[in-house]
C-alpha cells in the first residue's frame, strides 16, 4: 500500500515538473516580437561626425610677364641693326681704301712711264706729215653759223658751283678710351663687325689720339684675318702714314708684306720685309721678316 502511494507521489511530481518546463515565460528580447523590433528601431541614431574643413585650393598661376620677352626681342633687333650698320661701314671703308690704293698705283705707274721715256733707235726717221688735201677750184667753205641773238635784258646765269665733298668724320661724343675698350670687348666676343664699327668711330673722331694707332692696327688685323688683303693693306699703310714713328710700324710693315704676298705680289712683299729688317733690325717683326725672306 505504501509502495503504491509512493509511486503515485513520484508520478505526480514528474508530471508537475513537465508542466513547469512547458509553461516557462519568455522575455521580450528573446521573443523577437514586433514590439521589440519597434523599440530597437525607435532608438536615437548616433549624431553624424562633423565635416572637416575644406581642402585649400591651389592659387591660380599668374601669367608670365611679357616685359622680359619684349626687352629681349628689342635687344636682339638692336644687335642685328648694329651688325648691319657695321657691315655697311666696313664695305664703304674697304671701297675707299681700294680706290686710294688704285689711285696710288696709277700714280706710280705714270711716274715709271715718265722716267722711262722710249729711246729712238738709230737710223729711225719719223714719217713725213700727211699733205693737206687740195681744195677743188670753185669750192667755197660754208660761212660760219651766226651766234644766236640774246633778248634784251637777258642775263646769263652763273654756273652752279660744284659742292665740295665733306670729309666723313664721326659725330660721337664718347671718349676715346671708352671707344677703345668697347672695341676690344667686341673683338674678344668675336663680334668682328661691331668691333670694326666702334674702332672706326675712334679713328674718325680722334685722329690725333694716342689710341688711334692701336685702333687702326686692330681694324687692319681684323680685315687680314678675314682674308681681305686689299682692305687690310690700305689700313696698315694708313697707320704708317698717320703715325710714321709709332710703335706698331714694324708689325704693320710685316703685315703689309703678308698682304702683298696674299695678293700675289711676292717681289713687292720681299722689298717690304727688306725695308723692315733695314729700318727696324732689333724688332721682333724684323726677326720674323728674316725667316720669311729665307723661306
Amino acid at each position: 500500500m505504501r509502495l503504491a502511494v509512493l509511486g503515485l507521489v513520484v508520478v505526480s511530481l514528474v508530471l508537475a515538473g513537465c508542466g513547469v518546463f512547458r509553461h516557462r515565460p519568455t522575455t521580450p528580447e528573446a521573443s523577437g516580437s514586433p514590439a521589440g523590433e519597434a523599440g530597437r528601431s525607435a532608438a536615437p541614431a548616433a549624431p553624424a561626425a562633423p565635416a572637416g574643413p575644406a581642402a585649400p585650393t591651389a592659387p591660380a598661376t599668374p601669367e608670365p610677364p611679357k616685359l622680359a620677352e619684349q626687352l629681349t626681342r628689342v635687344a636682339s633687333e638692336l644687335s642685328e641693326l648694329q651688325n648691319a650698320v657695321a657691315k655697311l661701314l666696313v664695305a664703304s671703308r674697304q671701297q675707299e681704301d681700294q680706290l686710294l690704293f688704285l689711285q696710288r698705283r696709277v700714280g706710280e705707274l705714270e711716274a715709271q712711264n715718265k722716267s722711262r721715256a722710249p729711246s729712238v733707235p738709230s737710223g729711225f726717221a719719223p714719217p713725213a706729215p700727211m699733205p693737206a688735201p687740195a681744195v677743188p677750184s670753185g669750192f667755197a667753205p660754208p660761212a660760219p653759223m651766226p651766234a644766236p641773238t640774246l633778248p634784251s635784258g637777258f642775263i646769263p646765269q652763273a654756273p652752279m658751283p660744284v659742292p665740295a665733298v665733306p670729309q666723313l668724320r664721326s659725330a660721337t661724343t664718347t671718349p676715346a678710351e671708352d671707344l677703345y675698350r668697347m672695341g676690344v670687348e667686341k673683338l674678344r666676343a668675336k663680334e668682328l663687325d661691331a668691333a670694326v664699327l666702334v674702332l672706326y668711330d675712334l679713328i674718325g673722331a680722334y685722329p690725333d689720339h694716342p689710341l688711334r694707332e692701336s685702333a687702326q692696327f686692330l681694324v687692319a688685323d681684323i680685315l687680314f684675318q678675314q682674308k681681305d688683303y686689299r682692305g687690310a693693306l690700305a689700313d696698315f699703310e694708313a697707320l704708317i702714314g698717320a703715325v710714321p714713328g709709332g710703335a706698331k710700324v714694324p708689325d704693320a710693315l710685316l703685315k703689309i708684306g703678308l698682304c702683298q704676298r696674299g695678293l700675289g705680289d711676292g717681289a713687292l712683299a720681299k722689298q717690304t720685309w727688306e725695308r723692315l729688317v733695314r729700318d727696324y733690325p732689333g724688332s721682333v717683326a724684323a726677326r720674323q721678316a728674316r725667316v720669311l725672306l729665307r723661306g
